[in-house]
């Protein structure tokens, strides 16, 4: 294969960083990127790729020396501006064999960008691991095209949850045993408002946690219709509405 060759086939690679972003800026590329750039998508020195660090938009930047313990870029000029998303934070239940990190995955995808899980009653994971979390919502960021990678936190109790400042935004409540109702209709009247949500664990909420829930200001209580659904698929369908009705997909 030749370089001109090698070069169009990674003209799509993406990656976050943590890197100030400026033309003719020399960064190194170490731990599991340089893994991933090198042993998996091999590349080559004169390969370009696109870097983006969430603040100062996408830039593109050139392979300058490939080591074995780094790689060197340039970068080269600024590709896209940088975009500022809608802020939708999703709080969710960690899920057992770690689907918690497909819903971060594909929320990711969706344009969700700020993800806290909580510990509820019925929940039977009591650890999260934050860190992988937050890679599989960087790598699905990387792949998908936006210019900011996920907020993932740390996981919080339940009581934590009832703490948080629901006063200057709404807290959209999919929850099981609403009354069926268009949740189009009700999430395009809140246009404008900042918007999070919350899916409940795999067994449900408690009825001390249902009823704790809805006595937060600002609370919207929305059905996802009569099929009971698992909780990574409630997460998905509950973002899809939010986006599609927010212009966003």
């Amino acid at each position: 294969m030749d370089n001109k060759t090698n070069n169009l086939s990674h003209k799509s690679i993406r990656l976050f960083t943590n890197n100030t972003l400026e033309r003719h800026l020399l960064i190194k590329i170490d731990g599991e990127d340089y893994h991933y750039l090198k042993n998996v998508m091999r590349i080559s020195s004169g390969d370009e790729l696109f870097l983006f660090n969430g603040i100062e938009g996408e830039w593109k930047s050139k392979v300058v020396q490939i080591t074995r313990k780094y790689i060197k870029l340039e970068i080269l000029h600024k590709n896209r501006e940088q975009i500022n998303y809608t802020n939708i934070e999703c709080f969710f239940s960690p899920l057992n064999n770690n689907r918690h990190n497909y819903i971060i995955e594909k929320l990711t995808e969706l344009g969700i960008l700020s993800f806290t899980p909580v510990l509820t009653s019925y929940c039977n994971i009591r650890k999260f691991n934050q860190s992988k979390a937050f890679l599989r919502g960087k790598e699905a960021a990387e792949q998908c095209g936006l210019l900011q990678v996920p907020n993932v936190n740390e996981m919080i109790k339940f009581n934590e949850l009832l703490k948080q400042e629901f006063k200057n935004k709404i807290l959209i409540f999919f929850d099981e045993e609403s009354p069926l109702k268009n949740p189009i209709e009700i999430i395009n009247s809140l246009k404008g408002k900042k918007i999070s949500f919350l899916i409940g664990p795999e067994g449900g909420f408690s009825d001390i946690e249902r009823a704790s829930i809805l006595e937060l200001n600002n609370v919207v209580r929305l059905s996802l219709g009569s099929r009971i659904l698992r909780a990574d698929t409630a997460a998905i369908v509950s973002a899809s509405i939010i986006q599609f009705t927010f212009g966003d997909i």
